[in-house]
């Protein structure tokens, strides 16, 4: 396939053309990775192997994952390109090394799919969606001939995120609060608890109290359907946001700001929060 080939775009298709335009658009990325990783391609592309290339899955989940909650659907249309890139750049490795495809991994895909939606695809009628949750986990554990771990989830992943995946996990087995204030109680109990360390002095104590406080805090978000590591995320951006506006408010470099008295920095994280709320 020549450059040109390669650097063409295609016209806008009308909605009659659009499955050929998304495969058109399909080939044409196999092709790209595979000239990126062919013999007179990118030397980086040609380097990476599965796992060198995993802190870029990891980054982009989590830039997808923040265009996804800006709700910005120009940063949300580059990012899940930019995701996709790297399914097809991990296929491509494994095929170089004689592993599986992409067409492999489309195939198993869309089988894993089809088997587990029988009230879809299949003849079970329709379910509520406990059940269809309950059917779900019955279908992946018959799927894998390797019994899997109760609270399966990658390792990596952050740990709010993971606690409200336990949490969802006993829920399935009754074991959890009925309401949502009996987790606010909990919360409470647990930070008594962190304060009985703090005033020990005790750091392996408080270590452990924080853990129970901010898995807690994440089992209170699930029962009222927020997610603790998305809360959090924002509280950040939140965060970073205001401290940046009261720099700007201050207009002093680094070590002027520091000598600043504690109530003239409280001053500017006043100002620098109304000036902002209307945008949080």
């Amino acid at each position: 396939m020549t450059e040109s080939r390669l650097n063409s775009s295609l016209a806008d298709p009308s909605p009659a053309d659009k499955p050929a335009a998304a495969h058109a658009e399909w080939d044409r990325l196999l092709q790209i990775v595979r000239q990126l990783r062919g013999p007179d391609g990118c030397p980086w592309d040609k380097d990476q192997t599965q796992t060198s290339l995993v802190q870029y899955v990891i980054e982009e989940a989590f830039e997808l994952a923040e265009a996804l909650e800006s709700g910005q659907q120009t940063e949300i249309l580059e990012e899940l390109g930019d995701y996709l890139f790297q399914v097809v750049l991990q296929a491509q490795v494994a095929q170089d090394e004689k592993k599986f495809e992409i067409v492999d991994v489309l195939r198993r895909l869309n089988e894993k799919m089809i088997h587990r939606h029988p009230h879809v695809f299949g003849d079970v009628g329709t379910r509520d969606l406990d059940e269809v949750w309950l059917h779900w986990d019955k279908l992946k554990a018959q799927e894998s001939k390797k019994k899997k771990p109760l609270f399966n989830y990658p390792r990596q992943m952050p740990a709010l995120q993971a606690s409200h995946k336990i949490g969802v996990k006993t829920e399935g087995y009754a074991f959890d609060w009925t309401q949502s204030r009996d987790v606010l109680e909990k919360i409470k109990e647990e930070v008594r608890e962190l304060e009985e360390a703090f005033e020990q002095k005790d750091p392996h104590k408080m270590q452990h109290e924080i853990g129970d406080v901010l898995f807690s805090v994440a089992q209170f978000a699930r029962h009222e359907n927020l997610e603790a590591e998305s809360s959090l995320r924002q509280a950040n951006r939140r965060f970073e946001n205001r401290f940046n506006k009261v720099l700007e408010l201050a207009n002093l470099d680094k070590e002027d700001f520091r000598g600043l008295p504690a109530e003239k920095k409280e001053e500017l994280w006043a100002r620098a929060k109304k000036i902002l709320r209307s945008q949080e």
